[in-house]
Parts: structure tokens; sequence; C-alpha cells
């Protein structure tokens, strides 16, 4: 276990002498990003601090539910420009946080970053960098913790909880010991949480378009049997048969990663001249490392990459990369 009290009062001294607070999740955002968000803003408000809620997408329906208030928008340079110091959660890097990444890096008001990715970016006023924390929600717990867990209020444990529920993988990944089950049952008991239908909202919300595209990718699944790897692409062409946009892929990574015989899996999804890709691994092999190598970066187990070029020359060469590394390491 982490020691994370010191770090965490020192944002919290710091956070408390602004006014107004700009809180910047990443783009493409997810339950931990949102649910970290949404915590970190009702802290801020109870505070007394004023905020803006600033992403630059829309947010996806199986997690849109959670803001409970919080205006989570994408807001222009002039509008931040008002705030008085800039706060971004599970994110490591200005690039991360969309358009006016150009203006976070040189902004000259007081930054602050609170996330669980490793090798942030320098820069900051303050961070809370904990890459051995299971999600940044988790950390956004401990400052309540820390501070006032009387504010802990259903709200509250309701973002927290879908964030960390999301990012751990419905608890099932490595980086959950006791102290995340210690931390879900004070969420639950503090906000009075009803978990089933938190669950179903977030992963019981299909629609039949994405049945169709779930059904057209399972039959493009790659296994390279010798290394445990697995790929799986979706082309514009799956999408547009099928209705679906990108955010409708959401998820598909789980279906290759989930055979019994892959230990990594890499979804390559096509997206207008560029080919977005998710890598995971339940084993050593560390995609954020490859991911490294083609434009993207996370955690060992979880990263995203881009590949500028066709989908047919972004899976040739980043499953070779892959296997090469994994021979590698073998040797």
């Amino acid at each position: 276990m982490y020691d994370y009290q010191e770090d965490i009062h020192e944002l919290v001294r710091q956070l408390r002498k602004h006014q107004k607070i700009a809180v910047i999740s990443h783009v493409r955002p997810d339950g931990d990003a949102i649910g970290s968000q949404v915590g970190i803003c009702l802290w801020l408000e109870a505070e007394g601090i004023d905020y803006m809620a600033h992403n630059d997408d829309a947010l996806p329906e199986d997690i849109s539910w959670i803001r409970n208030g919080v205006n989570i928008r994408p807001y222009t340079q002039e509008e931040l420009e008002t705030c008085d110091a800039l706060l971004f959660v599970d994110g490591n890097s200005p690039k991360r946080f969309g358009n006016l990444s150009g203006y976070f890096e040189n902004c000259s008001k007081p930054c602050y970053i609170i996330d669980h990715h490793p090798e942030p970016a320098d820069g900051y006023t303050y961070m809370v960098s904990v890459p051995e924390a299971a999600s940044t929600a988790e950390l956004i717990y401990w400052l309540y913790d820390e501070t006032a867990p009387e504010r802990i209020t259903k709200e509250v444990a309701t973002a927290l909880y879908t964030g960390i529920m999301t990012d751990t993988g419905s608890f099932r990944f490595a980086s959950v010991g006791s102290h995340i089950h210690r931390i879900i049952a004070d969420l639950i008991d503090r906000g009075e949480l009803q978990i089933a239908p938190i669950h179903q909202k977030v992963y019981d919300n299909l629609q039949l378009k994405q049945l169709r595209l779930i059904s057209r990718v399972l039959s493009q699944i790659e296994v390279y049997e010798k290394y445990k790897m697995s790929s799986m692409v979706v082309t514009l062409d799956d999408l547009e048969k099928t209705g679906c946009e990108y955010n409708d892929t959401e998820g598909l990574i789980s279906f290759p990663l989930s055979l019994n015989d892959v230990d990594v899996a890499i979804i390559f999804i096509e997206r207008e001249g560029k080919i977005k890709m998710s890598l995971r691994s339940k084993t050593d092999f560390d995609v954020n490392l490859l991911a490294r190598l083609f434009n993207g970066g996370g955690h060992q187990k979880a990263a995203g990459a881009w590949y500028d070029g066709s989908i047919e020359e972004a899976v040739k060469n980043v499953m070779e990369t892959a296997i090469s590394m994994a021979a590698k390491a073998s040797a």
C-alpha cells in the first residue's frame, strides 16, 4: 500500500488557495475520468470553490448519467482564462486533454494533476501521481477520506464507485487489493448505494446495432498461438454497415482477451486516416511500452495508441513489433 496522505494534504492545501478552478478530464472519457471529475468538482463545491468542468468530447451514454448536476462540456480558452488554476484528472500529459493541449502545456496559471498513469509530464505546480493506484477515482476517495468523509453523498459515492469499477474491470484486475474492497464498502455504506442499477446502466445497455457489430468483428479475430496474442479489427465499413459509431466499440477488446490461450490482445479501429488501438495484457507483458512505440501510452496492462496509415499496415507492423518484444522477453 502506497503512502498517499502527505501528497493529498499538500494538494488540498494548494487547491484551497483558489477561488475558481478548471477541472479537466481526458478526451474520449471513460468511467474513471468522469467519475473522478465529478467527485473532485463536488468536493470543490463543498469547499466553496467555483469550478468549470471541461472535456472536449461528448460523454458516452453508459457514464453520462453520473454527472449529477456537474456540467461537463467543452469550454473555450477565453472561458478557462477566467479560472485562477487548472486541475487535470486521469491523464498524465497535456496531449491527453484535447484541442487546447498547447494552451494547457504553456499555461502560466497554477496547474495541478491527480492521476494514476505512469511517467507523468513535467511542469505541474503540484501533482498527486500514484501509478500503483487502481484508478484515479481511488485517489479522489482518499482526498475525501483525509479531509471530510462525511461529504461522501450518494452522488459522490456513485461517481467514485463507477470510476473504480470501470477501471478495474469490475474489480478483477491485479491492481485490486483488499483496500479497494474496503473503499467500495465505505462508498456503499456512506452513499447507501444500490449496486445492481449501477452495473446495469454501465454494462447492460447495448443496442441491437452494437450486437450486430460484435457479431461482425468476432469473425475477424486472429490468434497468434505461439505468443498467446490476439488481434481484432474494426473498419469504417463495419461501423457503416451496422449503423455504429466509434463510441460503440467500447468494450470490444474484452472478447479476444477472454480467450483462454490469449494473454495479450490488441484491437485496431479505423478512424478516417488513423488507426486507434487499444492494448490489454493479462500477464507481465508491458503493453504500455508497446503503445509508446506507436504514439501512445498508458499502463502496463492497459494502454492506447495511434497508427498513421492503413489498418492493414497497422496490424502487420504492430503485431510484428509485439511478437518481437515477446520473443526477446522469452529468450
